[in-house]
Parts: structure tokens; sequence; C-alpha cells
């Protein structure tokens, strides 16, 4: 036996420690992404019907709503990513 204190199994059992007081799997982030991601596809679904139905308004209906035909045409021509 040896004064000299055995640092190799001190580190082993740091080290064991360590991995067992890390969380591997957060359910709750997984579940907060994936709301997260459903929300944005369906905002991104949202606008996109919406846009789909301006684009088929006729001048009078579109004039009923204030909206001009330019206006119209620039906000169907915007691309998902945008607002």
């Amino acid at each position: 036996m040896s004064v000299v204190p055995d640092f190799r199994r001190d580190n082993r059992l740091h080290q064991a420690e360590q991995f067992r007081d890390t969380p591997r799997f957060n359910r709750h982030d997984v579940w907060a992404t994936l709301g997260r991601v459903w929300g944005k596809f369906a905002l991104w679904q949202q606008k996109r019907a919406s846009r789909r139905v301006l684009r088929d308004l006729t001048d009078t209906e579109l004039l009923d709503i204030g909206i001009s035909r330019a206006d119209a045409g620039k906000e169907v021509g915007k691309s998902f990513f945008w607002d």
C-alpha cells in the first residue's frame, strides 16, 4: 500500500459521476422544438392559402377590401420565407 493516492481510479469515478449527472435526453426540449416547427409549418400553410385566394380575387373584390391589383401582385409574389 502506498501513501500516494491512485489518481487513475479517482479519475474514473469522477468521469462516471459526471456522465450520470448530465441529462442525455430531455423530452421537454424535443416537444418544444417540434411544437415550434409545427407552428412555423402551420403559419406557412395559412399564408400560402391566403395568397392563393388573393390571387384569384377579381378587381371588384380587391376594390371592396381596399387593395389594388399591383398590391395584390406584390403580396402573391412574396416568398414563403418573408412575412
